[in-house]
């Protein structure tokens, strides 16, 4: 039987508990989602901790890594559906399976994922101007619709990034690439969470900016002069970092089979254009930004022979997609061990950078042999899930 005075101890302890905040959110910073979201009806005073800018970034210091991946499925409808790939192997809670947060007639799909909140926009409008942004947090399921920077001439937008770091502000940024007076250039507009205002920043050369990817405070781009051409978003400076090195045997054929961002990490995976291939290298940027490095080596050969669906029987062994694989991420964790994630035909499967051994993750497709039958996706339709409580 507890005694009376082991009783009042407890109490006196979680009273101490209760009435210390930062004891309190270091406890709270390692529970788990659904534990946050259910506590924070606990009391206004709990409500407001979990809410707090503070409170997001010390959950974010201690959960940096996504928990899973969002897939689109079905790109090419009006509404896309999404399907929620745990990366762990343990269950993970689908926040959806399309985008219904608002009413929009038009659909609503993902454009990127930064540091926990969605970019999303209208899936289909006439006119640039007509179509709606949104930034979405998918853990606590609010969202806020970005104003309109107003009626530009030209109207047209080339390029969309959101640029979130909740380790060094509680606001976010959005960048629009769009077109300029100038012919021969783009001009920059930035909208501030944090001022609510929309600005001209500086107009920059006609290159491709449909696939940026947010870093350690900078949008990096893939430019058309074979550099990466990086903006700061707060200094709003530019910079240009030279692209690795392309074998001579490629004859200046490159394709881009992956280009993303995991957990403050930049990397790039570059293979032949005009040919097939089973082994590949995995660059990651220095971390002062400078150059590129091979972090990683690639063999498929044994995930080909376990997996002959991915050999495509009416292409040529010299054609580049004769062996069908997709990268979706590449996930560094120097503990667990980092790893890529592959799509091959119908199957979402994780390859071990260290033993070179694969694990099944999903089966979209179970049974299919047909490559072109079986469910589809590239680097592009991947969009990483990682809790947040920021506010948007």
């Amino acid at each position: 039987m507890e005694t009376q005075g082991a009783s009042n101890s407890r109490t006196k302890s979680a009273e101490i508990i209760g009435n210390n905040d930062d004891i309190l959110i270091d406890i709270l910073a390692h529970l788990p989602e659904k534990s946050l979201l259910r506590f924070r009806t606990v009391s206004k005073h709990w409500l407001s901790l979990i809410s707090s800018p503070y409170f997001c970034r010390c959950l974010n210091q201690s959960s940096i890594f996504p928990s899973g991946l969002f897939l689109r499925m079905q790109p090419s409808l009006n509404k896309p559906k999404y399907h929620l790939l745990s990366l762990d192997g343990k269950p993970v809670r689908d926040p959806f399976r399309s985008l219904t947060f608002v009413d929009d007639s038009a659909g609503i799909r993902i454009l990127q994922s930064c540091n926990g909140l969605l970019l999303c926009c209208s899936n289909s409008r006439i006119g640039e101007y007509n179509r709606n942004y949104y930034i979405y947090n998918p853990t606590t399921n609010r969202y806020t619709t970005l104003p309109k920077p107003g009626n530009r001439i030209p109207n047209t937008i080339f390029g969309v990034i959101l640029a979130f770091d909740p380790s060094k502000s509680p606001h976010y940024k959005v960048v629009f690439v769009r077109g300029s007076e100038a012919s021969h250039l783009y001009q920059l507009e930035i909208y501030s969470s944090e001022t609510h205002r929309w600005s001209f920043s500086s107009e920059i050369p006609k290159v491709n900016y449909s696939q940026g990817v947010y870093c350690c405070g900078s949008i990096h781009w893939m430019a058309n002069s074979g550099a990466l051409l990086c903006f700061d978003v707060d200094q709003e400076r530019f910079q240009e970092i030279p692209m690795p090195e392309i074998p001579d045997d490629w004859n200046q054929q490159a394709k881009c089979r992956y280009f993303g961002e995991f957990g403050g990490r930049l990397h790039l995976i570059l293979t032949n254009g005009k040919q097939s291939t089973r082994q590949f290298d995995v660059y990651e940027m220095e971390k002062d930004f400078s150059k590129w490095f091979v972090k990683y080596q690639v063999d498929l050969n044994a995930l080909i022979s376990a997996y002959p669906e991915m050999t495509h029987s009416n292409s040529h062994p010299s054609e580049w997609d004769y062996h069908a694989f997709r990268v979706l991420a590449v996930v560094c964790k120097e503990i667990k061990g980092s790893f890529m994630v592959l799509h091959i035909p119908g199957k979402a499967i994780s390859y071990s950078f260290k033993d070179k051994t694969s694990t099944l993750l999903h089966d979209f497709a179970p049974g299919c042999t047909d490559i072109e039958g079986c469910t589809t996706f590239k680097f592009d339709d991947a969009y990483p899930y990682i809790e947040t409580f920021a506010i948007v």
